[in-house]
């Protein structure tokens, strides 16, 4: 699977809000590319989103997948300036790699990860179960893995089980004003995947990114 990231540094940090306003700089800049849109003519894409905005270390990112390599491509000649709430920045240094890397069933073989971005596992329904202790943060990172496999066209062969364990602690993000539970930490999984991958809410906007513990 190829894979993309292109980096748009800058001498000013910025923060999961600036990657919300720098989406709405691009949606408006490439109306007509559904991309930008996690859309189609005929209604919203559902599938893994193939166009995510990541925060990197603060510096705003944009990570694109396979067919969509070709938009970070793109982006890497055309864009000479963002637009993030109003300000315009023309001092940035532009960044792109290309990776080669798969998401791979591991058997037995446990892979640490850790959050670099607050992860939001919870809709309302899973939420009213997680308050009653009904659902639980492993049956969400399983759920949530699924999600992205079933999103990629990735199928597991009968009988491959996925095993999740966590160390997250909770805490909170608001979100156009709505508080919502957040979690940030670790989790190991029998999945391997590649770097600034994402699971849970939000990830086009970078929410619940995360990278691997390299010890493993």
């Amino acid at each position: 699977m190829k894979y993309s990231i292109l980096k748009l540094r800058r001498k000013e940090k910025h923060n999961m809000r600036d990657l919300e306003k720098l989406r709405g700089f691009l949606a408006e800049k490439y109306e007509g590319n559904t991309v930008f849109h996690n859309h189609f003519s005929d209604g919203f894409n559902y599938s893994y989103p193939k166009l995510q905005y990541k925060l990197i270390k603060n510096i705003l990112s944009i990570m694109t997948i396979e067919e969509a390599v070709e938009v970070n491509l793109e982006l890497f000649d055309e864009i000479d300036h963002v637009n993030i709430d109003g300000n315009i920045y023309f001092d940035i240094e532009k960044e792109i790699e290309i990776i080669n890397d798969e998401i791979k069933y591991s058997g037995d073989t446990m892979y640490e990860y850790k959050f670099t971005t607050p992860y939001l596992p919870l809709n309302e329904k899973n939420f009213k179960k997680y308050i009653n202790r009904e659902y639980n943060m492993e049956k969400a990172i399983t759920n949530n893995i699924l999600e992205v496999l079933k999103g990629l066209g990735i199928w597991l062969e009968k009988g491959k089980k996925i095993y999740v364990s966590q160390n997250l602690e909770i805490t909170s993000r608001d979100l156009k004003n709505v508080n919502m539970i957040a979690f940030t930490g670790e989790f190991s999984t029998n999945i391997k995947f590649p770097d600034y991958f994402s699971i849970g809410k939000r990830k086009s906007i970078g929410y619940g990114t995360f990278v691997r513990i390299k010890n493993n």
